[in-house]
């Protein structure tokens, strides 16, 4: 299932880009068609973190995004790094409380927030002294308008950013008012970037979120949901290889990586998950081979391997075939993924510890019999042994898909 996002670039005064605004997009075209809002922020995020990575799409630059009211209560935004996320509040919530408090909370994380499609109602007075940027719909207003919101930056010290510039009669104006940053089709039209999106079990995902959310921090039942499907284990590793963490080590096997996320994080992150998958299918056959590779690798690697290394092997299995799942080169793939030397040397065929135990595999999926007398040979095991692992790995991942889709 291809994952399609459009972003528009922000200029500053010099007519440099000060940052850009991802927009989801269901289809390959460059409009907004209506979907649901919780949804459409869910799967703008997911895919922006999971698929295309944020510092490509930013540039390392500021990153703005819609937040729906629930989005925002529920701090969504924090699988996004502060230092380069704008929390745009959207001109159709309403600034009671509780949003006043969520707004609060995502400043003192470090987030910059912004008043998106102003128009000055003064039911959004409250939240000006919060802002640092305040959106504004620059056609709508008239110049005495304009000149009371530039009287309002110098009062609370936002940024001001006019959107929906057209022209460059509308970009002078701007210019003469004293907008800071400026937006619309007279600079760029949305670019759409389309990417691969891994099919997913909403089941599975639902069974993730209810494991986060219990008051036990059970590490080993979240380890067992995430290393049964392919797209949760791929997007963990993803999303922690992202700028909102910046690891100086890589991630050994998935439980390492529940370990070092803890209990909140996977909260949200599994949240997102939930929100970013509601129209996915379920897992294809070329998932099923993923998980027998995975479980094949892990028992096989127990029995040959030293424990230090053996944990990887199910990782190392499980995604050997990412690279014919998203239809892209595996050195490109492993870029993006958290991952020591070793595994990503056996999934570049490189030297590795682990992969005579993926070169037996293959050579069991081909009957390529004479390679797999060598191997067998070399690792010290029989014949009977690796059929019975790899008809147990068969059972093990038709169990799982049946219990899941």
């Amino acid at each position: 299932m291809d994952a399609f996002i459009a972003r528009q670039p922000i200029f500053d005064r010099q007519n440099q880009v000060y940052g850009y605004e991802l927009l989801f997009r269901e289809g390959a075209d460059t409009f907004f068609r209506g979907a649901d809002g919780d949804f459409a922020t869910g799967s703008l995020i997911s895919d922006a973190v999971h698929l295309h990575g944020l510092t490509k799409l930013t540039e390392g630059r500021k990153c703005f995004v819609n937040f729906t009211r629930a989005s925002q209560l529920n701090e969504l935004y924090t699988v996004l790094p502060a230092d380069s996320t704008v929390v745009e509040v959207l001109e159709t919530v309403e600034p009671d409380g509780p949003l006043i408090e969520a707004c609060q909370r995502a400043r003192s994380a470090g987030y910059l927030l912004a008043l998106d499609d102003y128009i000055l109602q003064p039911r959004f007075e409250i939240l000006l002294p919060l802002i640092d940027v305040l959106k504004v719909e620059f056609p709508a207003l008239s110049d005495e308008q304009h000149q009371m919101i530039m009287q309002s930056a110098r009062t609370h010290g936002f940024r001001t950013l006019a959107e929906k510039v057209e022209s460059p009669d509308e970009h002078a104006r701007a210019m003469d008012y004293g907008y800071s940053c400026f937006q619309g089709y007279f600079f760029c039209r949305p670019q759409l970037l389309q990417s691969r999106r891994l099919p997913s079990s909403k089941l599975q995902n639902m069974r993730l979120l209810q494991l986060v959310n219990q008051p036990v921090f059970n590490i080993d039942r979240i380890e067992q949901v995430i290393r049964q499907d392919l797209a949760l284990s791929y997007k963990l590793l993803r999303f922690l290889n992202s700028a909102v963490f910046r690891l100086h080590n890589k991630v050994e096997s998935i439980r390492h990586a529940v370990t070092l996320l803890g209990q909140r994080p996977l909260q949200r992150w599994g949240s997102l998950l939930c929100l970013s998958e509601l129209g996915n299918d379920k897992p294809p056959e070329l998932l099923k081979t993923c998980l027998v590779r995975g479980r094949f690798c892990e028992v096989l690697g127990e029995k040959v391997l030293p424990r230090d290394q053996s944990e990887e092997c199910f990782t190392v299995g499980m995604f050997s075939l990412l690279d014919a799942v998203l239809d892209r080169p595996m050195d490109s793939v492993v870029q993006e993924l958290a991952l020591s030397p070793v595994a990503r040397n056996s999934l570049l065929f490189r030297d590795s510890p682990l992969r005579p135990v993926i070169d037996l595999l293959t050579a069991v999926e081909q009957a390529d019999w004479q390679r797999l007398a060598e191997l067998t040979a070399a690792l010290g095991v029989d014949d009977a042994t690796v059929s019975e692992i790899y008809t147990e790995s068969v059972s093990w991942a038709g169990e799982i898909l049946g219990h899941s889709s």
